[in-house]
C-alpha cells in the first residue's frame, strides 16, 4: 500500500450538532420522592420542559438525526472520538447534501423559536407546580443552543511533519504516524466490509426463509453497492473484489424480482452466502453455515 497516495484521497471530518435538550433535573421533586419513600439516592427526577406534543421541536430533532445518519453513512470509522474519514470521491456530494440538511435544520429551528413561547405556556399548565421560570432560556439564549458545524482537516502525512525536534525523535514520530495511517486504513476497510457483511447476511437469511421475502433486504444491498465503492479510498484489491462481486451478483436484483421467483431466490441466496464467505475471510471470522442461515431466516420471518 502506497501511503503517500492516501493523503490525496481522504480527509478527516467532524460534524457537530447542537440542540436544546428541553429537560431539567428537579432537585425539589427528587427530594419529595425520597422523603415520601424514606430513601436517599434512589433516583433523579428529570422533568420534560416542553409539552409531550411539540411538533416543531420534534421536527428539529428529526432533522438532527437525519444529519447524523447521513454523516455516518458517508464516512468511515477513524480511531479518534468525533472524527471520521471522508473520502474525497464523495466530498462534493456530501458537502452539498450537508448544506441542504443544515438549511432544513435552521428553518426548523426558526419555526420552533417562533412557537417557543406558546409551548412554554402549555408546559406551564402541564407541569403545574413543577413549572419553574428559571428552567427556561430566553429566546436569544435558546437560539445559541442550536447549530450544525462541519469541519474538515487533512489526513495525517508523516512527510509533512516538520516540527522542530531532534532528528532521531522526529524519525520515531514519523514512523509512529505512518503506523497510525496504516491502522486507520485497516479500520476503515473493516468498517466498509462490516456494513456490507451485515446487509448481505440479512439478505441471505431472508432468502433462505420459507415465508415472504422482504423487499428492503435486497434494496439495502443495492444501496450499499452503489455507495461503498466511493468510500473505498485505499483501493484494497481484496475489498475491491468483494464489492465488485456484490454489485455483479446481488445488486442487479430488486426485491420485487426476488419476491416473484423462488428459483432466483435460491440462486441469489447461494451467491450471497458465497460472498459472505469472502467477507468473513477478509475480517477473519467464520461465516454462518447453511443450517444456521435457515434457522436465522425462519426466526426473522417470525418477527417480520
Amino acid at each position: 500500500m502506497n501511503i503517500s497516495n492516501i493523503q490525496s484521497k481522504v480527509m478527516l471530518c467532524s460534524v457537530t450538532i447542537s440542540t436544546w435538550v428541553a429537560r431539567r433535573f428537579d432537585g425539589k421533586a427528587t427530594e419529595e420522592v425520597e422523603n415520601r419513600h424514606h430513601a436517599k439516592g434512589i433516583g433523579r427526577f428529570n422533568k420534560r420542559l416542553l409539552p409531550e406534543h411539540a411538533p416543531s421541536y420534534k421536527e428539529v430533532l428529526t432533522i438532527a438525526s437525519r444529519i447524523r445518519g447521513y454523516f455516518y453513512d458517508h464516512s468511515l470509522k477513524y480511531d479518534q472520538l468525533g472524527v471520521r474519514l471522508l473520502p474525497t470521491m464523495v466530498y462534493m456530494e456530501f458537502a452539498d447534501k450537508m448544506r441542504s440538511l443544515k438549511d432544513e435544520f435552521d428553518l426548523a429551528v426558526s419555526v420552533f423559536l417562533t412557537d417557543y413561547l406558546n409551548l412554554k405556556e402549555l408546559a406551564r399548565a402541564e407541569l403545574n407546580g413543577l413549572f419553574n421560570e428559571a428552567d427556561y432560556p430566553t429566546l436569544a439564549e435558546l437560539h445559541t443552543k442550536f447549530g450544525v458545524k462541519m469541519a474538515v482537516l487533512p489526513f495525517p502525512d508523516a512527510s509533512q511533519f516538520g516540527v522542530d525536534l531532534p532528528e532521531n525523535v522526529l524519525t520515531t514520530l514519523k514512523s509512529e504516524l505512518d503506523q497510525h495511517v496504516l491502522a486507520s486504513i485497516t479500520t476503515a476497510n473493516e468498517d466498509l466490509v462490516e456494513r456490507l457483511y451485515e446487509a448481505v447476511s440479512q439478505m441471505a437469511s431472508r432468502l433462505y426463509a420459507t415465508g415472504n421475502v422482504r423487499l428492503d433486504v435486497a434494496n439495502n444491498v443495492r444501496d450499499l453497492c452503489a455507495l461503498l465503492p466511493k468510500l473505498n479510498f485505499a483501493n484494497d484489491p481484496k475489498l475491491t473484489h468483494i464489492l465488485e462481486q456484490a454489485k455483479t451478483h446481488l445488486a442487479v436484483h430488486t426485491g420485487a424480482d426476488l419476491k416473484e421467483s423462488r428459483v432466483l431466490r435460491s440462486q441469489v441466496a447461494s451467491k450471497a452466502q458465497e460472498i459472505e464467505g469472502l467477507m468473513a475471510a477478509f475480517m477473519g471470522i467464520a461465516p454462518e453455515t447453511e443450517i444456521e442461515r435457515a434457522e436465522t431466516g425462519n426466526q426473522l420471518r417470525l418477527v417480520a
